[in-house]
């Protein structure tokens, strides 16, 4: 079978599957096989282009669900899209985000029960346990609880006198005091790091979501473009050759 003998059938087939009968003169037709949702496009008398586009197929994943998935745990979203090749990637990050979140503060907890049992040692604490932020913040900026209570009481902010039975402190050494406010200080340093892992939370879970999202989107697209550039005379309905590209996109 030559070249003109297969561009002929082919083409045959094609108009035949719309049950299309061709009539009148080739050159100026234009087709429309409606049963394959394509088009078939006579602009050059040597060109016919077939373009074959399918509806968008439904893989069955919801993008809804694949971007909660995802903002709970991130790469919960690629798994259930089947897409671990990415997920583990965010789900990577999540857990190196964790880790970090949680080192610091089991470190800032071991730093600052360090400074508090320090300062029951030099400054006279009888109990560091029922003590506040506030209190520990205050030892480390008067020398002992009589110098506090002075300062507040000359500025009129009588409600935050302490009671010398409960809250007594006194200071033996000035430069151990500076060490106690050294290490209390390092310790809210360290707390305050962890801001930048909680944040690597929250984007990551929102980054995975978005990536999740449309995947599941994306999936079900399907397209495929069929052309076929037969060399035509059509002055004598003779074929000289046949060219065929076919593509498909997903």
């Amino acid at each position: 079978m030559n070249f003109k003998s297969a561009a002929v059938i082919m083409l045959s087939i094609a108009f035949a599957a719309n049950s299309y009968s061709q009539s009148g003169s080739v050159s100026n037709e234009k087709f429309n096989l409606q049963s394959l949702s394509s088009k078939i496009i006579s602009g050059n008398p040597n060109s016919i282009k077939v373009e074959i586009n399918h509806p968008e197929v439904s893989t069955g994943k919801s993008p809804g669900l694949a971007l909660l998935f995802s903002l709970i745990l991130p790469g919960a979203g690629h798994y259930y899209l089947n897409r671990m090749d990415v997920g583990k990637y965010f789900l990577g990050a999540d857990a190196a985000s964790w880790l970090g979140l949680v080192s610091l503060n089991v470190y800032g907890n071991s730093v600052r029960n360090d400074s508090r049992t320090y300062s029951k040692q030099h400054a006279g604490i009888s109990n560091i346990d029922d003590k506040n932020d506030d209190y520990f913040a205050n030892i480390g900026n008067f020398t002992n609880i009589y110098e506090y209570n002075n300062d507040k009481l000359s500025r009129g902010e009588y409600a935050l006198v302490y009671d010398v039975n409960q809250n007594y402190w006194n200071w033996d050494d000035i430069n151990n005091r500076d060490t106690f406010e050294g290490q209390r200080k390092r310790s809210e340093r360290i707390y305050n790091t962890r801001i930048v892992f909680g944040s690597m939370l929250v984007v990551n879970r929102i980054v995975s979501g978005i990536s999740a999202f449309f995947m599941a989107k994306n999936s079900g697209t399907k397209k495929t473009s069929l052309n076929i550039q037969p060399e035509v005379l059509y002055n004598g309905y003779s074929v000289d050759g046949v060219r065929v590209n076919l593509s498909k996109n997903f």
